[in-house]
């Protein structure tokens, strides 16, 4: 009956030991985790393990950019040659050129938030119609046809009155049928205010007095996103053809929404009749370093140049205008090499690296945290030899003094402190950071049980056989606490490499500054791009753990011959 309890028992502190396991490092894994992670990523919900910069690639999530202001870059962005590349003669006021096709990348499919443009591997760029196959343009159009198309859409007078205003402002860019159709679109689907924007058409529909019987028809069409499709108008121009012939009330007002569908319908079915071409494939266009221009890998014979300026890539075709693909939507899949997929897995390093001075702030903790400790192990050792082995006046009385300043925190002491390091004109200097914690009280308590543990007899022979206290301490006392003095080092070092108050009074140039307050001016500089947040707490936190691996022996053992329960 004792051995199944025993095992029992024993079960229990295993599952509790584990348990503590990971509540101790789980937050530690979890930023190492984020360290890694696209920043869409990071935002996303719920929450999840791994990143997809570990892929050799990845579905982004794009939108065409339906209107000509919204194409417009932005020359700040820009490179000298994208910019005059990206001019169009016979247009000056905008830079897109009616050639250009702009594309926003929204981020990482399935998660939420923008996300960064990739800067390297290769872009496949699928432009895909209303039915899911490669999108058509057109090579030839015909100028007799659209004047007929427009000559039909003017002349039906019964229409609201904003597609009344629309329809006359067109009418100064029938001499340019592909303005009209991207102003056409514009008014009518993609701008600002369209006129069949979801919400806005389906709420002015429902007021109308006649249809108050196809209410229950009408009211779902307010659910989706963005303006109403073709699909969805046709089947509105059903149920207000239905209405009409109810002989609902107000005829006239349902007809004037029922005509304002049937031009559009009427200009879309022509636009669509003239895509004389389809694309057979998708589109390949690969990153150049340093360099905001992408090399053409595939164009479909169609493509001239592109380039990506911020989050928008830019497509310029050749005599084809964008205005073709304004109804299709796009399919972005970005492919990596093995040295890509590395280079996108510490990108977040390599660019919060790049975002702060972060070789000074290394250098300057290491730096310092060297030279603390190696001087409180001087120091330290001394000390602690002196109040174990030697016999003065006040021994015990001066290591209960030393031991007092333990209790007292040391921010209480932190204006005297500046004062004295001030007159000493030590503020910004590595005198003000070294020489203050040269000596520590608990490390000096350390060692000095440590060296307790030595029997005095070893002592008393040593100095019979000519051996001064001196060279005791150094050959004899150090090594047998050697454990002990790596525990001492190890504490001393962590104080000094985490030491964030002390170097922030003391300093007030970046050049004098350690990780700890680097990273807190980092954390303020970047807002809350997170992944690179950890990635910077991160290699912060590499010499430490380091030094703790290498260590960790001396560092257990040192405790337990010191006596600390």
């Amino acid at each position: 009956m004792k051995k199944p309890r025993k095992k029992l028992l024993y079960f229990f502190y295993y599952a509790a030991a584990v348990i503590l396991a990971i509540f101790a490092i789980g937050p530690l894994i979890w930023m190492v985790d984020t360290s890694f992670k696209t920043n869409s990523e990071v935002l996303s919900y719920p929450p999840s393990w791994g990143t997809i910069n570990a892929l050799p690639s990845r579905t982004l999530t794009a939108d065409i950019i339906k209107t000509r202001a919204g194409q417009n870059a932005n020359p700040s962005t820009l490179s000298l040659e994208a910019l005059l590349g990206s001019l169009s003669t016979t247009q000056t006021t905008t830079l897109a050129s009616p050639n250009t096709l702009a594309i926003h990348v929204l981020g990482a499919s399935g998660y939420r938030g923008t996300g960064t443009m990739p800067r390297r591997g290769i872009l496949s760029i699928k432009l895909l119609d209303e039915n899911g196959n490669f999108a058509s343009y057109s090579t030839s159009f015909s100028t007799p046809e659209f004047n007929l198309a427009v000559a039909k859409i003017s002349s039906v007078s019964t229409l609201t009155n904003n597609v009344k205003g629309i329809i006359s402002s067109l009418s100064q860019y029938t001499s340019d049928p592909q303005e009209y159709i991207l102003n056409f679109y514009d008014d009518f689907m993609y701008g600002n205010n369209p006129v069949f924007s979801r919400i806005d058409f389906i709420s002015n529909l429902l007021g109308v007095k006649g249809l108050s019987k196809f209410q229950d028809e009408i009211t779902p069409f307010k659910k989706g996103i963005g303006p109403l499709s073709a699909v969805e108008l046709n089947e509105l121009a059903g149920i207000l053809q239905n209405a009409l012939e109810a002989q609902s009330m107000d005829k006239i007002e349902i007809e004037k929404y029922l005509n304002d569908i049937k031009i559009y319908i009427e200009f879309n079915d022509f636009y669509q009749s003239q895509k004389n071409h389809k694309l057979s494939g998708p589109i390949k266009l690969a990153f150049i370093p340093n360099s905001n221009q992408l090399k053409v890998i595939d164009g479909q014979s169609i493509v001239k140049s592109a380039y990506t300026s911020g989050d928008q890539i830019y497509i310029t075709f050749k005599n084809v205008s964008f205005v073709w693909f304004l109804n299709d939507s796009v399919s972005l899949t970005a492919h990596y090499n093995f040295w890509e997929v590395l280079e996108n897995f510490f990108d977040n390093y390599v660019s919060a690296w790049n975002s702060a001075p972060f070789g000074i702030y290394y250098f300057n903790s290491i730096f310092v945290a060297v030279a603390t400790t190696f001087l409180n192990i001087i120091f330290d050792v001394m000390m602690a030899f002196a109040f174990s082995k030697l016999n003065f006046p006040g021994r015990d009385k001066i290591f209960i003094a030393v031991i007092a300043t333990m209790m007292i925190p040391y921010q209480v002491l932190l204006v005297a402190d500046y004062l004295i390091i001030h007159s000493f004109g030590w503020i910004n200097t590595y005198y003000a950071l070294i020489i203050p914690w040269s000596a520590t009280a608990f490390v000096v308590f350390l060692m000095r049980q440590s060296f307790n543990s030595i029997p005095n007899d070893l002592y008393d022979a040593a100095k019979i056989d000519g051996a001064s206290s001196w060279r005791f301490l150094w050959t004899i006392a150090v090594p047998l606490s050697m454990p002990v003095i790596i525990t001492g080092a190890l504490l001393t070092f962590l104080g000094s490499w985490n030491s964030f108050l002390w170097v922030l009074i003391m300093t007030d140039t970046t050049n004098m500054r350690t990780l700890p307050v680097g990273l807190q001016n980092f954390i303020i500089n970047s807002g809350a791009i997170f992944n690179q947040l950890m990635a910077a707490a991160t290699f912060t936190m590499i010499p430490v753990v380091i030094a703790f691996m290498f260590f960790q022996k001396y560092f257990v053992s040192g405790f337990f011959r010191s006596g600390i329960k």
